[in-house]
């Protein structure tokens, strides 16, 4: 596990694992759901931004800054990637970055179908995957066969016998 690394490089490995599981640590009664989101953008203050579906409780019942985590996987990837920061949902188009992105997405913002998170990471957790060997059928088969044809040979050869030394108390 790798615990110092650079904002860029953070950025680097989100974007190469694209998809990550938000969760919201809230200890409110109204929690964000869990999501699966796509990173939009990584600023130079250690912030992830990304967009959700905006919920249909009243956004101003969910507290300003909430702890929350993303956690990102992808199969076939060697390694994997845990956040955890202060999560801030933005609803209001002027706090959006003035990124290309979110320029896109403005209208969906005015229409209120979506949301911006702010995710301000706190700590950034890197794990390298060992893969395990892959199992070859043919492999495999042929292992088999040899256990079968020359294992009953072996045991026939020749018994051995171990010598377990005994002490004898001296009277």
């Amino acid at each position: 596990m790798i615990q110092d690394m650079s904002v860029q490089v953070l950025g680097e490995k989100m974007k190469e694992l694209e998809n990550a599981l938000f969760v919201s640590d809230a200890g409110s009664l109204s929690r964000l759901p869990t999501h699966i989101v796509q990173i939009a953008e990584v600023d130079a203050e250690g912030n992830a931004w990304f967009i959700i579906p905006r919920p249909t409780q009243a956004i101003e019942s969910f507290d300003k800054k909430m702890p929350a985590k993303l956690d990102f996987f992808k199969k076939g990837k060697g390694f994997y990637l845990k956040l955890r920061g202060l999560a801030s949902l933005i609803h209001s188009e002027d706090l959006l970055p003035r990124t290309q992105i979110f320029q896109e997405l403005a209208e969906s913002f005015r229409k209120k179908k979506l949301i911006a998170v702010k995710l301000k990471m706190e700590s950034a957790e890197y794990f390298e995957n060992t893969p395990k060997p892959g199992s070859n059928p043919v492999v495999n088969f042929g292992n088999m066969l040899v256990n079968w044809l020359i294992s009953p040979l072996f045991e026939e050869q020749e018994k051995h016998w171990a010598t377990i030394p005994v002490y004898a108390e001296n009277s």
